[in-house]
């Protein structure tokens, strides 16, 4: 019966902790005063989509610009083994982030609670953003002027602006989910 209760009690600890983490994204974004993304985790679906779709060098860098808690950073090292920096402005998805990768032991991913228009993108192989259209729209020039020239920006859900993707990944309803940039 105590095991029953101890189970129950985390279980709706669990509940609660992401019904907040989601509250607390919603107000954030509607009460904000910077440009800061929505926190909104990657999808399962998008990460299954990208596991079964891209082919990623190991020991190569990915930067996750507005990564969150680093969700999509973990996925991308654990599958890829790929290094990665990830910028968050918002306080309680980088304390969040740096929790669950001390927890999950990832020793090696870089969570940064800082601004990436400050970052030196330039060094980096592949880009990950998970952005809003207007924000996209927001750092097109600024991501496309400063990247290397071989550098792979992975786009999930939503494309730039003015950029054509070289491909774009669909998911199984032939929706495109994940869009592939390179330098023009």
């Amino acid at each position: 019966m105590i095991i029953k209760q101890i189970v129950f009690s985390l279980l709706l600890l669990f509940i609660i902790f992401f019904a907040l983490r989601v509250v607390y994204g919603l107000l954030v974004f509607m009460f904000k005063r910077n440009t800061s993304a929505m926190y909104v985790p990657s999808f399962n679906r998008h990460i299954r989509l990208m596991k079964d779709n891209l082919k990623l060098v190991r020991w190569k860098k990915l930067v996750d610009l507005w990564c969150g808690d680093g969700k999509a950073m973990r996925f991308f090292f654990r599958t890829f083994g790929v290094y990665c920096d990830g910028y968050e402005i918002q306080y309680f998805p980088y304390l969040y982030g740096k929790i669950l990768n001390k927890l999950l032991w990832y020793p090696d991913l870089r969570l940064l609670k800082n601004d990436f228009l400050i970052a030196d993108i330039h060094g980096y192989d592949y880009i990950y953003v998970y952005l809003l259209p207007q924000q996209m729209a927001a750092i097109e020039d600024w991501i496309f002027k400063r990247m290397n020239t071989d550098a792979i920006i992975i786009s999930n859900s939503f494309q730039f602006a003015v950029h054509t993707p070289y491909d774009v990944i669909k998911d199984k309803k032939w929706k495109p989910s994940i869009y592939l940039y390179k330098k023009d």
